[in-house]
């Protein structure tokens, strides 16, 4: 037994150092993966996001942390650090939307600060290198009219308030800038010469005052102990005569207070006097800033040249002009405005600025001293109010194929089978010299991919139209910016995009239009536009004479493969482009709805031999009478070109019930006051060719949201419930019964339906403010279909619409089982898996966009707001496409394994009958 255990106990021993090590290991690699992410190869692989902060409203330059970075507070109400080398965001905060997130001040030192809000106030003090708030307090004026009018500045480590009361007083109020404790009581300063078109200069309050002839400039320093008051004509600097009223303040935080007299002068204030500087102003819209140079400030000026494009020049304050600035041929920026500069020494004690630009397009540009532009950031993509998937064009291997067996293009091209015949032998050769060069690889590392169609459709262009008239042509797979366009006469709110023509129709290019408003007296424009490059095609640029009231193309094309333009402006005329496809114009009915007095009218458009007319054929007051105070939230129409895969469905007793599938089916959802219910949303949706109102349903104490949904037979709304205090969704499905009213293969017809179809409706709870809503979308409509939810939370939710659907009931028959329904709950269920965007959160998504593609079950998805995200969704998994992990090898090797079984098989089986035939 002693020998025994002798044998045993080192062997013991080192077992247990065995299972110590294999703990150490276990440990060690489960600290190195930390990620919990659902579908973690996937990630970033299907999808992208872009992240911006809006138009650069206030910006520093932090040169306190080691780490150098811009702040900037933008018109989206948006605080962000920029990385001074890349541009890109290193951290942000995102403020409420309304006037209380508005952005008032910006002060950077060791610490940022920032007052929000529209009284009340907030002041909060952030840690510049990673955003943390570091404290806050809130301030509230007494004179809340005249409080939108408040000045305010960091001065001495204090915050100084200023609220001028035009033509009487300025109120003037220092608050310790941590505490938010005030200092004293409020300096009330006699000023009847203020009005309201005074300029800050801090700490000087600058008016133009007096007679028009005799005016005065009159500035105060308002936080002096000694009221001092500065008055000098205006004739002491420039000609009275040409004297207009014009003062401007300097840009960009300037060092020293001045400002900007008639476009003409650059005027300091120094020592309780104004002086004129020796520098000429360079340009009348010259933006020009102070900053503090190495040893004395700099005066710096950018403006917009037609020839040299973006123009910068600087001095001394001195009037000596600083050599090495000059300007930047590469950079186009419209108007630019100077919000941010820095000046030092450089390696060679030589003067080295860098200057932070906004253009008229919202874009922001850092330029370095020589014209170099380090950066650009395209901040319109925060605005954007339209987009489109457009197709790209095919290869011109493939082109050539699908002319070959196009006949009537063929006939035109070859007329005889021998130029056929030969355009099929060189169509062959390409398609080996295509080859080969694949094989060999000759095709260079650095040749950009060429922009044509691949086998499944996935690979698209976005085209996005912005708030500030800025068109941008997107590469959907990476986001990059593969064209932009600035039409600074468009005004984009409400635009829309209509692609007349695909890139299908060589030798014919790609036409995109878009139908817009003039942005100085509101009348129609219209942009025609190659969607794969960028450039006018078409008919261009063309300013109508009058205001739209309704744009629409025709469904059939012309010889060239053009869907017509069709226009109908206030007058009741069609304009249509182009004139030609007049005579196309047949059984073709648009409407026209009125936002603010939820009046509809219906046109039906025919052709007269002449020209196009317009009739008008039924009117619809939405709110019951004249004047009821109704108004239409949204109004949501079927797809254009919407198949609808099945005609019915089948329920559990095998019988079929019918669609109600009407092209011209239009959602409007209206809301205005209740003198019982307070508010009342009411949702009507109407035949567009007939005017008749197939169905309705009201809520009761309810707000409408601009979130309407409607595709195939069925339609969904949000809305607000003041009842519940909550979100809701209301669905409504509309049926033919279960007999058909037309013969089966007959198309639909709104002037001939007599009868009205049976309507099944719901109502669910949503547990999130939803921001956005659209629906799933593919070729054939096969898949089934899906409702996509942006919310309030930053994500985007895939919600199927079985969930959705109204015919659902709490107690379910065993024929309703048997049919595939889900009991009736009140909630929607949001689980964290449907989450599309999974950690990527989004900030205030205003719209999502789907679009199909060549993958039966795969949709494409874009999402606009603050961010852009785009992505796949796949409703009913992805049938018709192989795993990313399938494995070709082994499938290979399987199938040559059975050729190789069957061939040997045959052999051996071949000289088994061989011999059996012979005995």
């Amino acid at each position: 037994m002693g020998l025994l255990s002798i044998r045993l106990k080192p062997n013991f021993l080192g077992l247990l150092r065995s299972l110590n090590s294999i703990n150490w290991f276990i440990v060690f690699f489960s600290l190195i993966n930390l990620s919990e992410c659902i579908y973690e190869d996937q990630i970033g692989k299907f999808d992208w996001r872009q992240t911006y902060v809006g138009r650069i409203k206030f910006s520093q330059f932090d040169t306190v942390s080691t780490a150098k970075k811009i702040i900037v507070a933008t018109e989206e109400n948006v605080l962000a650090a920029l990385n001074l080398k890349t541009g890109q965001v290193v951290w942000r905060h995102v403020f409420e939307s309304a006037s209380a997130g508005n952005i008032q001040l910006l002060h950077v030192s060791d610490k940022v600060v920032t007052v929000t809000g529209a009284n009340p106030y907030l002041v909060r003090g952030w840690d510049s290198n990673t955003g943390i708030l570091l404290w806050e307090w809130s301030l509230t004026l007494q004179n809340d009219d005249q409080a939108e009018f408040s000045e305010w500045w960091v001065q001495d480590n204090m915050l100084v308030h200023m609220l001028p009361v035009f033509g009487s007083q300025i109120e003037v109020t220092m608050y310790n800038l941590m505490s938010g404790q005030n200092r004293g009581s409020t300096s009330k300063l006699p000023a009847l010469w203020t009005n309201d078109g005074c300029i800050l200069a801090a700490p000087q309050y600058v008016c133009a005052s007096g007679k028009m002839g005799s005016n005065l400039l009159i500035s105060l320093d308002v936080t002096s102990q000694a009221v001092k008051i500065i008055s000098q004509p205006v004739s002491n600097y420039i000609d009275i005569e040409k004297y207009s009223g014009n003062i401007r303040p300097l840009d960009g935080n300037s060092a020293m207070p001045g400002f900007i007299l008639e476009d003409s002068e650059i005027v300091l204030i120094k020592e309780h006097e104004f002086e004129v500087l020796n520098v000429p102003l360079a340009h009348p819209l010259a933006s020009v800033a102070i900053v503090d140079g190495p040893s004395v400030s700099i005066v710096l000026q950018v403006w917009d040249d037609s020839v040299k494009g973006l123009s910068m020049c600087a001095h001394l304050v001195s009037g000596e002009e600083v050599a090495g600035l000059r300007a930047a041929p590469d950079a186009r920026g419209a108007e630019p405005t100077l919000v941010g500069a820095l000046c030092a020494r450089g390696a060679r004690e030589q003067l080295a600025c860098r200057l932070l630009l906004v253009a008229e397009d919202d874009s922001a540009l850092l330029v370095q001293q020589g014209g170099r532009v380090l950066w650009t950031r395209e901040e319109a993509l925060a605005n954007v109010v339209s987009a489109q998937f457009v197709d790209l064009p095919v290869s011109d291997l493939d082109a050539a194929i699908e002319a070959e067996f196009d006949h009537k293009e063929a006939a035109k091209m070859y007329g005889s089978v021998w130029g056929a015949f030969t355009r099929r032998l060189r169509t062959q050769y390409q398609q080996l010299q295509t080859l080969l060069r694949g094989l060999s690889g000759e095709r260079a590392m650095s040749e950009p991919s060429p922009l044509v169609r691949d086998y499944f459709n996935l690979h698209k262009i976005i085209v996005l139209v912005t708030r500030a008239g800025k068109i941008f042509g997107m590469d959907n797979l990476s986001g990059a910016i593969l064209w932009q366009r600035y039409e600074p006469q468009l005004d984009a709110e409400g635009a829309r995009m209509f692609l007349r023509r695909a890139a299908r129709h060589p030798p014919h290019d790609a036409c995109l239009t878009i139908v817009g408003k003039q942005a100085d007296n509101g009348n129609g424009l219209v942009i025609n536009l190659n969607p794969i490059r960028g450039t006018p095609t078409g008919e261009g640029t063309v300013p109508l004479d009058s205001r739209l009231l309704q744009a629409a193309v025709l469904p059939q094309p012309d010889g060239d493969g053009l869907h017509a333009l069709l226009l109908l402006d206030s007058d009741e005329t069609v304009q249509i482009f182009p004139l030609s496809a007049a005579p196309l114009v047949e059984n073709m009915f648009i409407y026209v709805a009125d936002g603010n007095t939820a009046k509809v009218q219906g046109y039906a458009l025919r052709y007269d031999g002449k020209t196009v007319v317009a009739e008008k054929t039924w009117s619809l007051n939405l709110g019951g009478f004249e004047g009821s105070g109704h108004r239409i939230v949204s109004a949501v129409g079927k797809r254009p070109a919407e198949r609808v895969h099945s005609p019915g469905r089948v329920l559990g007793d095998r019988s079929v019930l019918y669609k109600y599938s009407n092209p011209n089916l239009v959602l409007f959802v209206s809301e205005g006051p209740d003198p019982l219910h307070k508010d009342v949303v009411v949702a009507t949706l109407v035949d567009g060719a007939s005017g008749a109102v197939v169905a309705a349903q009201a809520q009761r104490r309810a707000r409408a949201e601009p979130l309407a949904v409607h595709s195939d037979n069925f339609v969904a709304y949000v809305y607000y419930s003041d009842r519940q205090r909550r979100y809701e969704v209301a669905t409504m499905e509309l049926y033919e019964g279960k007999q058909r009213w037309l013969p089966a293969g007959a198309a639909f017809s709104s002037l001939r339906s007599e009868r009205a179809p049976s309507v099944e409706r719901q109502t669910y709870i949503l547990t999130a403010a939803p921001t956005a809503a659209a629906t799933t979308h593919t070729e054939r409509s096969l898949t089934d279909k899906h409702v996509l939810l942006a919310l309030s939370t930053g994500a985007i939710v895939e919600l199927p619409w079985a969930f959705l659907e109204p015919r659902r009931s709490a107690t379910l028959s065993p024929e309703q089982r048997e049919e595939g329904l889900i009991p009736y709950a009140p909630e929607l269920p949001l689980p964290a898996e449907a989450v599309l965007n999974y950690n990527r959160s989004l900030h205030r998504v205003n719209a999502l966009y789907t679009e199909a593609s060549g993958l039966e079950s795969t949709s494409l998805v874009l999402a606009t707001g603050l961010d852009l995200y785009y992505t796949r969704v796949a409703p009913s998994k992805t049938f018709d496409l192989l795993k990313d992990d399938f494995d070709y090898y082994l499938i290979t090797l399987v199938l040559a394994g059975l050729v190789v079984a069957t061939y040997s098989s045959k052999y051996f089986a071949s000289r088994k009958t061989l011999k059996n035939a012979w005995k």
